[in-house]
């Protein structure tokens, strides 16, 4: 059995992909998150890691350094699937990071396949080439929702009636109230100019832009302003018509927030993330 990592926002198509051109004995697993994949590679280690990532930059080369610092990591295959490199060739960037190869994310499932398949020694193919799931109904374009995570969507799970608990009475004008806003908060609710405002600032590169602290926060500066951009834009929170009309911009935000917060959070990542982006 081989097992592949994939570790970036991208992991799970990439996973699904792969999976239809793989055999059995391959196990693929997914991590959206950087420090998600890093926990989950020193809990159950990798015969190769693939980190895939659609913008690529200089994150893309932190994450790969701070894997290659833990004791496994220094062994272990790493694939880059993301835009190659702008300030030098993609060879050299292979090179100084120490990687099996780097292709673009739009590269082909065989193509990335065969240079695994290289660097395993082995032939993971799968035997059988016909659609393993082709008695599932494929989702349709509007219901695929390309990696991108949606609050709409999953299964809904109810908690069983406690019959023996007495009627609880709700009071007019409370029911679907947002109890966690108060005072000045609850008047001033998430509006469509704030949510671009928001969304412009994420689309910025620099982590601590995006969770709107100084450059060099540490610890709980960190946490504090990750939990209440998070609790801002929580959809449970958020009136119904704003969620509707910018779902996808809500979904963009808050990975945006979770990918900062995952390298920030970490103090090994935040220091190489703080040597990578030194300002000069």
């Amino acid at each position: 059995m081989h097992c592949l990592l994939i570790i970036g926002h991208p992991a799970d198509d990439w996973a699904e992909k792969l999976g239809t051109v793989t055999g059995d004995d391959v196990q693929i697993e997914a991590a959206r998150l950087p420090s998600a994949g890093i926990r989950q590679f020193e809990s159950m280690p990798a015969d190769l890691l693939i980190i895939a990532d659609e913008q690529g930059g200089s994150r893309v080369e932190i994450l790969v350094r701070a894997l290659r610092k833990r004791p496994l990591g220094q062994l272990v295959p790493i694939l880059l699937l993301c835009p190659p490199p702008e300030e030098r060739s993609k060879q050299e960037a292979v090179e100084a990071l120490d990687l099996v190869g780097w292709h673009s994310v739009q590269a082909s499932p065989e193509t990335v396949l065969s240079t695994i398949e290289d660097t395993l020694g082995a032939n993971l193919h799968r035997a059988d080439t016909t659609d393993k799931n082709s008695d599932v109904p494929k989702a349709s374009p509007d219901q695929k929702n390309s990696g991108a995570v949606s609050y709409f969507d999953g299964d809904i799970v109810l908690e069983p009636m406690d019959e023996s608990a007495p009627p609880h009475r709700i009071e007019h004008g409370t029911a679907f109230q947002n109890s966690s806003l108060h005072g000045d908060a609850a008047r001033q609710a998430l509006g469509a100019d704030e949510v671009k405002r928001t969304l412009k600032a994420v689309r910025h590169e620099d982590y601590y832009v995006i969770l709107d602290v100084r450059r060099g926060a540490e610890g709980q500066t960190i946490r504090e302003a990750f939990h209440r951009l998070m609790a801002r834009f929580d959809p449970n929170s958020l009136d119904f018509q704003i969620l509707r009309k910018f779902q996808d911009e809500i979904d963009e935000i808050r990975d945006a927030l979770e990918d900062a917060f995952a390298v920030l959070g970490d103090p090994e990542l935040r220091q190489a993330y703080l040597q990578r982006t030194v300002r000069r």
